[in-house]
Formats: structure tokens, C-alpha cells, sequence
């Protein structure tokens, strides 16, 4: 058995630009400049966040749970959460609380803080735009009451030094 193959001979169609050559360094440059003004902004974990930023008071939006953060400087920040879930039982209204403070550790716009003595727990916070704090608890031993957990959407409601609880 054989294979035959064949090859015609190809001719290359050039074709005059639309563009005369001396505007090939404009377009060359708009091509370069143009796509940064659509470049995405950062997203979480890849944007720095000051120390004035970072420092103040953040409350949940049902205006129960706070927390105050004091930058430390070189990546360390001072935390403290009070943190509330309030329920209702036959009794009337009640409350579970949660308190922890310690040093959270913060690289660009995440802290993570881990309390003492709290088991598998793990607290995120994650620095957002205008002034909001995203925190997220990963694990169950953390110290806090029935029901309390570190997580939701806090809002920064003063951007002064805080007044730590020492205990």
C-alpha cells in the first residue's frame, strides 16, 4: 500500500495595513495603556491596609457585637471582641456573650487572630473598603457562650484609639 501525497504550491496574499506606519508606536502604546483602566481592583488578601485603616471600632449591623482593633505595627494588630447573641426564651429576652483579646497577626488586608486557650478556633477578618470588617470563625472552641459566634459584616463606627478592657 502507498501513500501518495500532494502539495500545491501556496502564494502569500499581503495585504496593505489600513493604518500608515507611522502610527504603529500610538497604537502600540493605547494597546499597553488602555487595558489598565479595566484591570480589576484587588481583592481580598492583596490589598495593604494603614494603621489608621486598620485601628477603631467596628460594630455588627444589629449594633450588639464589637470590636476593637489597635495597629501594633510590624503585621501584629491588639483585639478585642465582645461579642453578643440575643435570643428570647419564656423568660423574656436574653443574651449568651463571648469575650476574647489577644494579638491578631495581619498581612495586607487579613488579620488572623487565634484566642488563648480556645481549642480549634480561628477568627478572620478580612479589611474591606469603606470602613467594613468581613470576620469569619473557623472551628467550635472558641470560649464564647451557647450559640456566640465571631462572624458577619462589622462596620467601623469610630476611627479614634480604643479603650481596651484590661482583664
Amino acid at each position: 500500500m502507498s501513500i501518495l501525497f500532494f502539495s500545491q504550491p501556496s502564494t502569500l496574499n499581503y495585504q496593505r495595513s489600513a493604518f500608515p506606519p507611522s502610527s504603529f508606536p500610538i497604537l502600540t502604546f493605547l494597546a499597553l495603556v488602555v487595558p489598565a483602566f479595566f484591570a480589576p481592583t484587588a481583592t481580598a488578601g492583596e490589598r495593604s491596609v494603614t494603621a489608621a485603616e486598620a485601628t477603631g471600632t467596628y460594630r455588627d449591623t444589629e449594633g450588639n457585637s464589637e470590636i476593637r482593633i489597635l495597629a501594633l505595627g510590624h503585621g501584629k494588630l491588639k483585639v478585642q471582641l465582645a461579642l453578643v447573641y440575643e435570643f428570647k426564651s419564656g423568660a423574656g429576652p436574653m443574651a449568651n456573650l463571648g469575650d476574647a483579646s489577644g494579638e491578631a497577626t495581619i498581612e495586607n488586608d487579613i488579620a488572623v487572630f487565634v484566642p488563648e486557650d480556645a481549642g480549634d478556633c480561628k477568627i478572620t477578618m478580612t479589611f474591606l473598603p469603606n470602613g467594613k470588617l468581613k470576620v469569619e470563625q473557623k472551628g467550635e472552641e472558641c470560649g464564647f457562650g451557647h450559640n456566640v459566634r465571631a462572624e458577619g459584616t462589622f462596620r467601623k463606627i469610630s476611627s479614634r484609639k480604643p479603650k481596651f478592657d484590661d482583664a
